[in-house]
C-alpha cells in the first residue's frame, strides 16, 4: 500500500512533466509492482478507467470543479461520480490494447490499426504542431493498410485519416470522454473533453501543498523529521496540529 511519503514523491517528481508523464508517476506509486514498459503499453482507456479508480480511493469517487460557459462565460459548478464515467462495469479492465479493422469500400482499403497508448502520448510531446503529431500518431498505431480487392500492401490516403480517426476513438471509448454540461445563467448545453489525468493531478498537487504545511508546522512545534511526520497516520497527524493550535 503506497504511503504518504510515496505520493510525495511522485508528486516532486512530476513537477515539471507533462501530462502524460505526470499520469505514469501516479500509477506507478499506485502499483509499485508493474513496472514501466507495461505501464507504457497501456491503452488510454485502460488508463483513465485506472485513473478514476485512482481518484476514489485517494479523494473519494466524488469529483468537484468548475467550467466556463462558452456562451456567456459564466463560472458553472459540477460535480460528479468518478465512476459513473466508466464506460461499463469492467471499463478498462482488458489490459490488452487489441487490434481493429476498418474497411473503406470508396477507398478500396483495409487499416488495421491498435488504440492510442501511453508510450504514444509521450512520443507526441515534441512534435511542432498539430500536423506533425497526427502524422506519427498513425505512424505508430496504423499496423497495415491493404487493398480491399488485391490485399497487396497500400499507403493511407489523406481523405481517409478522419475517418480513421473516428474509428480510433470508437474502438477505446474510455479514453475520449465527454461531460455534458448545462449553463443555469443562459441555458446553453455543451460538451467538454474531461481529461482524468490532469483533474486528478490538480488535486494531488493540492493535497501535497497541505501536506507539506502540516509537516512544516509539526517539525517547528516538535522538532521532529518529516520522515517519523509522514510515518503517522492523519488522525494521529491531525491530532497533533490541533494541539498547535493556539
Amino acid at each position: 500500500m503506497p504511503t504518504a511519503a510515496d505520493w510525495l514523491r511522485a508528486w516532486e517528481r512530476g513537477g515539471d512533466a507533462s501530462a502524460a508523464a505526470r499520469s505514469l508517476y501516479l500509477l506507478g506509486a499506485a502499483d509499485q509492482a508493474t513496472d514501466e514498459d507495461a505501464l507504457l503499453q497501456l491503452p488510454l482507456g485502460r488508463r483513465d478507467a485506472l485513473l478514476l479508480r485512482l481518484h476514489a480511493r485517494l479523494f473519494g469517487r466524488r469529483l468537484d470543479g468548475v467550467a466556463h460557459c462558452p456562451a456567456c462565460k459564466a463560472v458553472v459548478e459540477v460535480s460528479f461520480d468518478a465512476h459513473a464515467l466508466l464506460t461499463g462495469p469492467d471499463a478498462g479492465d482488458d489490459t490488452s490494447a487489441g487490434v481493429f479493422e476498418l474497411q473503406s469500400a470508396a477507398h478500396d482499403l483495409r487499416v488495421r490499426f491498435r488504440p492510442v497508448n501511453c508510450a504514444d502520448l509521450l512520443a507526441l510531446q515534441d512534435c511542432a504542431d498539430l500536423i506533425d503529431a497526427r502524422g506519427l500518431l498513425l505512424q505508430r498505431c496504423v499496423i497495415e493498410t491493404t487493398k480491399l480487392s488485391s490485399a497487396a500492401p497500400a499507403s493511407l490516403p489523406e481523405s481517409l485519416q478522419a475517418e480513421l480517426a473516428q474509428a480510433m476513438a470508437a474502438a477505446d471509448p474510455q479514453a475520449d470522454l465527454q461531460l455534458a454540461f448545462h449553463c443555469p445563467e443562459c441555458a446553453h448545453d455543451w460538451e467538454p473533453a474531461f481529461d482524468i489525468a490532469r483533474f486528478l493531478w490538480q488535486e494531488l498537487h493540492a493535497w501535497a501543498l497541505r501536506l507539506l504545511r502540516d509537516v512544516d508546522t509539526l517539525a517547528r512545534h516538535y522538532h521532529w523529521s518529516e520522515a517519523d511526520i509522514l510515518a503517522m497516520t492523519p488522525r494521529r497527524r491531525q491530532a497533533y496540529l490541533e494541539q498547535c493550535a493556539p
